[in-house]
Formats: structure tokens, sequence, C-alpha cells
């Protein structure tokens, strides 16, 4: 989805949505619902909202890195404003920075469901999608709804966010979207290349971090991230001096 993300240059836009859910997970927790669907109802509401209002604004860039501000600062107040009793168990911890024990059975399950309705959806729009990606003003003038192909992959992304917070915490969760999306391109100026490199890098930035969570005891959303930084810099160096890698 980051890889799309890029492509469809909404990525300002799912930094915001992932903050988003971070707000809803931590308004659940206040709550006392499931952070995992409360984050997943903002998210999506929000991508959904943002999707259908920022296009029609001037200064996009600036309004989206301040409602970015908006969600961090709701998701801080939720926090502080919750009882000791909140505040004191693992579940804060878990939203803020994730935890290995985080997703269950059910939750799985979920994930693998957005999975297959994902890759159904960009089968079936292929055309259509790699159309926008070659040339998204081409595209509109081929009668290609791009609007509604990006309001669908915003709604998709806030799902997905909502689902893997807790394994990544809300801080940290873009880090997964982006880093192997960034590391993709710069191995390869192809777009097929790019789309199999930056899943590639996604898996192996979760295994090792993953690992290096488990055997030390660290926190599983800054060890992936710490990993998927150590490719992307492996990458720019291949870029930079390919006589080295």
């Amino acid at each position: 989805m980051g890889y799309y993300a890029e492509k469809f240059e909404i990525t300002t836009l799912s930094f915001c949505i992932a903050h988003a859910a971070l707000a809803g997970a931590s308004i659940g927790l206040v709550l006392g619902v499931d952070p995992t669907y409360s984050g997943m109802a903002l998210a999506v509401s929000s991508a959904i909202g943002l999707g259908v209002f920022i296009p029609k604004v001037h200064a996009k860039e600036v309004l989206t890195l301040s409602l970015f501000s908006f969600f961090s600062a709701v998701a801080l107040m939720a926090i502080y404003l919750s009882n000791t009793n909140v505040l004191a168990t693992a579940t804060i911890s878990t939203v803020l920075w994730g935890s290995i024990l985080a997703v269950d059975f059910q939750k799985l399950v979920i994930l693998a469901v957005v999975l297959l309705v994902f890759v159904s959806y960009l089968r079936t729009f292929k055309l259509q999608i790699d159309s926008i990606i070659f040339d998204r003003t081409l595209a509109e003038a081929e009668g290609i709804d791009v609007y509604m192909h990006t309001l669908i992959l915003l709604a998709f992304m806030g799902v997905a966010i909502a689902f893997t917070l807790r394994i990544t915490g809300g801080f940290l969760i873009f880090s997964l979207l982006y880093i192997p999306v960034a590391s993709s391109t710069l191995v390869s100026d192809k777009a097929k290349f790019q789309l199999i490199l930056a899943i590639v890098f996604s898996v192996l930035s979760s295994l090792i971090g993953f690992a290096v969570s488990y055997e030390f005891d660290l926190p599983i959303g800054s060890s992936i991230t710490l990993t998927a930084t150590a490719i992307l810099l492996l990458s720019a160096l291949k870029r930079s001096y390919p006589q080295i890698l």
C-alpha cells in the first residue's frame, strides 16, 4: 500500500491518516473499547473525509500537516486525560510503540482478508491503476475516475494502518509504509521491480525487527524501523557507490 500511496502522490495524506488511527486508538483506551476498532473508525473516516475535502482547498500540504499535528495532539490529550489504571497498563505502551503479542488470531484473519480484498481490487482495476501511476492527468483525460480510486486506496490504508498499529506502535506505523518504498526506488528505476522490492524489504524489516525485539526485549516498532532504515542506508550506498556493494 505504501508503494501505491507514493505513486498516487498521497504520501502526506496517508501520513496524516496514520496519526488519525493513533488518535482513535488512544480515545478507545479512554472509552474502554478495543483501540484497534476505534483507531480504524477514525482512520477510515478521516481517510474518506480528507480524500473528499483536501483536493478542493488551497495549501493542501500545509493543511494536511496541520491535521497531522491535530491528530497527534488529540492522541496525547486522550492519553493524558485517561485514568491512572489505563496509563499503568501494557495496553497503552502497545499503542504507542507496539508489541510482539499485540495481534491475536481474529485480527490476523482480518488482516489476511484485507490483503486478499486489496489484491483483488488491484487485479480488477489493473489497467486504470497503471494508467494513474503512469500519468495522473492523462488518466483523467481518458475518463478514468482518479478521484474514486484515490478514495478507495485511502480507505484501504486506513484499515491496514489500524490493524498494524498495535505491532509497530502509533508513532512509527508510517515507517513501515514508506521506508521500504524509498529503499526500492533507490535500488531500481523500474516500477515493477520497485513494487516487488518494496514488499521484500518490508518483509525483511518485519522479520528481522521481530527477531531483534524478541531476542533483546526491545520495542518491536522501533526494531522494525531501525532495520528498515538500515536497509534504506544500504540502498542509498548502493545507488551512490555501486562499486562498493
